[in-house]
Parts: structure tokens; C-alpha cells; sequence
């Protein structure tokens, strides 16, 4: 199997590196998760303050619709629509997020509940593989979050800066700039409007961020834990083939010994079943919030993309849009990179049920094992509205269309 084997390799490294001892506390991995959703209402589902953190972002969606709308700058248009995407896109997983929050607060109950514990009662010895994808999860939450923070302190210095000098100037040269571009009614450069306008970007942004690092770590987490289930599944699939071969070589107690694996065999399967159940459970909750991210993605990183080669010159510009360029390609990459290795890890399942010598097994044993053989030849997949699979190879496809787009573009500016 030659499929994202980077994506094993580094999981495997991941798990290496954890402290001996360490126990499979659920709350260790996903406490930040849970701090996120509780701020935005998400889970435990809270509609007031869901609604006000969709009040305070559209705060920013209707002065910059209307800077869209009366601008007739190319680059004033370009640098509104990068931005203004980014908060519709959050808006948009918020309302799929809505229409289906009674699916998604059960979806995510039993995965900090009982999907975690059925983790700790099958994994004997396959513990620290599936603790080396909680860690991988937690880490890549902690790392987005960077990203997307660290974009929002750029954008928020890059024009106080502007505006120290300007005062120290006397504002001589002109209008007092805003954090981000937008159209507000006559006399905003006034205070105290001027400092409204600022403070009411500063609390749609930070909203925006928390919506999406909440939303898109989540749906993460959800993949890199059922690749950790599908490790487990594997490795005790694994220790069946050992039970077989004591049943054929030593010839000892093979009626008790076959029981023994009939039961094993019986756990596989019902984890097998559970984790095919959750992965189609999680497709189907968060494939049209997948479809919205790689329609909003291709555009984004074009636009991000062009700002940063149209303003060569303006340090100021060129470090703010870099690291917004950074965090739109993390954010496809926190979702492409654990779903290949979900598909990986799902198909690795065929390939442990077959070195389970399953031709010597009793003739019941052999059908279920081929079962799983077959089964197990269909990758668990998330995908975007149902037309895309979310992987490595997707990633590289939406890059390339991003690059074709951002090639027309810069010929028209």
C-alpha cells in the first residue's frame, strides 16, 4: 500500500514521541475543541449565542458589500472580496452548521463519549497509535489557531501603524485608515464614529476566526480520531492471525482456541461496523460545509495570492496578506491531509484481515473474514458536497485551479 504513506509515517512518529504512562483522558486532547464550541454556541448548542456572533460578524459583511458595490478600483475590489469571502464562508458553516445541530450535538456527544471509550476498550496494544492521532489532532488545532490569530494581529498593527504616523504628521495626506477596507456613512473619520467603526471590525473578525478554528478543528479532530479507530482495528485484526496459528500448530485445546477467535472476530467486526457508521455519519453531516470551504478556498488563495504580488513595494500590505495567504492554504490542508489518511487508513483494514491467514481459519470464520476483506476495499472518505474526496490529491487540484484563476486575473490587472 503506497497511498499517503507520509501521512502513516508521521503518525507513527507522532505516537513514538508520547510520554510513557500517559492515560487516554478524552479531556487532554479536545478541551481547546470544546472551550471554542462553547464560545460560539455550537456545542453545547446555545441559539442566542450562536445569533450573536452572526450579529457581530455581519457588522463587517454590510460595509464592505457596499464598498464592493460603489468601488470602481480593481485593487480596492480584490482586497474587500479576499476578506469579505472568508467571513460568508463562516457564515455559511454556521448556517449548515444550524440546519443540522441536533445531528451534529449528538455527532459530537458520542464522540467524546462513547466513541472515545470503545477507543480504550479495544486498544490493548494498539493504545499509543490511537493517542499518537489524538496528538496529531490536538496539535494541528493549537497550529490553526496560530495561523488564524496571528492573520488578525497582522491585519490589526498594520494600520494603527498608519494611522501613529498620520497623527503625527497632523494627517495632512488624507482620510484616517480602517483595519479593514469597508464604506461607512458620511463623517466616520470623526470620533467617536471613527473608533466605533474600528472596534465593531475588530469584534467581527475575532467572531469570524473563533467560527471557523471552532468548525474546522472539530471536523479535524473527527477524521484524525477515526483514522486512530481504524489503527486499532487493524492491529487487533492482527493479533487474531497470532491466535490462529497457535490453533493449528500446537493442536491443544483448538475447540476453546477457536471460540477465542470467533470472539475476536466478532469485537472486529462490530468495531469495524461502528466506525464505517460514524465516518458515513460524519460525510453526511459536514459534506456541504466541504463543498462551501473548496468553492470559497479556490477563490480565496487566488485573491490572497494576487494581493501579495500586486503590492511588491508596500511592506505593510505584503506581510498582511502573506500571513492570511498561510492560514487559507493550512485551512485546506486541515482538512485534505487527515482525510487521506482516513482513506489510507480505512483501506489498510483489507490488507490486516487478510495477513490474518484467514485459509486456516474454521469455515464460518473464513466467510467473515472475507467480508471484511471486501469491505474493507471501500475507503471511509469525507467528501465535498458529495463530488470531491477530501485528500492530498484534491488539495493539489484546487491549488492548480487557484493558480489558473489567479493567471487571468493578474493579465487583467
Amino acid at each position: 500500500m503506497t497511498r499517503s504513506r507520509m501521512t502513516i509515517d508521521t503518525i507513527e512518529k507522532t505516537k513514538s514521541s508520547l510520554i510513557n504512562g500517559e492515560t487516554m483522558d478524552v479531556t487532554s486532547y479536545v478541551s481547546l475543541n470544546r472551550v471554542i464550541l462553547k464560545l460560539t454556541g455550537l456545542h453545547p448548542k446555545s441559539l442566542p449565542r450562536t445569533l450573536t456572533v452572526a450579529f457581530f460578524m455581519l457588522l463587517i459583511v454590510v460595509p464592505q458589500i457596499q464598498q464592493i458595490y460603489y468601488s470602481s478600483n480593481l485593487n480596492i475590489i480584490l482586497e474587500t472580496s479576499s476578506v469579505l469571502l472568508t467571513i460568508i464562508l463562516a457564515l455559511l458553516k454556521m448556517i449548515v452548521w444550524t440546519s443540522r445541530r441536533r445531528e451534529i450535538d449528538d455527532l459530537i456527544t458520542f464522540m467524546f463519549g462513547e466513541y472515545w471509550n470503545i477507543a480504550k476498550q479495544r486498544s490493548e496494544t494498539g493504545a499509543s497509535y490511537f493517542l499518537g492521532y489524538a496528538s496529531f489532532a490536538k496539535k494541528f488545532t493549537r497550529c490553526y489557531g496560530f495561523l488564524v490569530f496571528n492573520a488578525l494581529l497582522v491585519f490589526y498593527t498594520s494600520p494603527l501603524v498608519q494611522i501613529y504616523i498620520l497623527d503625527t504628521e497632523d494627517s495632512s495626506n488624507g482620510t484616517r485608515p480602517l483595519l479593514f477596507p469597508g464604506t461607512y456613512p458620511e463623517g466616520w473619520t470623526e470620533p467617536p464614529f471613527y473608533q466605533l467603526a474600528l472596534l465593531s471590525q475588530v469584534v467581527a473578525t475575532i467572531a469570524c476566526a473563533t467560527v471557523i478554528l471552532a468548525i474546522d478543528t472539530l471536523i479535524a479532530s473527527t477524521l484524525f480520531h477515526t483514522s486512530g479507530h481504524f489503527r486499532i482495528l487493524q492491529i487487533n485484526l492482527q493479533r487474531l492471525g497470532d491466535d490462529t496459528i497457535d490453533v493449528i500448530d500446537k493442536r491443544k485445546n483448538a475447540e476453546s482456541l477457536t471460540i477465542t477467535a470467533r470472539q475476536k472476530l466478532a469485537t472486529c467486526i462490530k468495531h469495524h461496523q461502528i466506525i464505517l457508521r460514524f465516518s458515513k455519519n460524519v460525510d453526511h453531516l459536514f459534506s456541504p460545509i466541504m463543498l462551501c470551504q473548496v468553492l470559497a478556498s479556490n477563490l480565496i488563495i487566488c485573491l490572497v495570492g494576487l494581493q501579495v504580488t500586486l503590492t511588491p513595494t508596500d511592506r505593510s500590505k505584503g506581510a498582511k496578506y502573506f500571513s492570511y495567504l498561510m492560514m487559507a492554504l493550512f485551512q485546506l490542508i486541515l482538512f485534505c491531509f487527515p482525510g487521506d489518511g482516513l482513506i489510507s487508513q480505512s483501506l489498510a483494514v483489507s490488507d490486516a484481515a487478510y495477513a490474518t491467514k484467514w485459509f486456516k481459519l474454521a469455515k464460518r470464520l473464513k466467510t467473515d473474514v472475507r467480508l471484511i476483506i471486501l469491505r474493507g476495499q471501500q475507503p471511509a472518505k469525507i467528501t465535498a458536497g458529495k463530488f470531491n474526496v477530501m485528500c492530498l490529491e484534491h488539495l493539489a487540484t484546487v491549488l492548480s485551479a487557484s493558480m489558473s484563476y489567479f493567471t487571468v486575473l493578474r493579465s487583467l490587472s
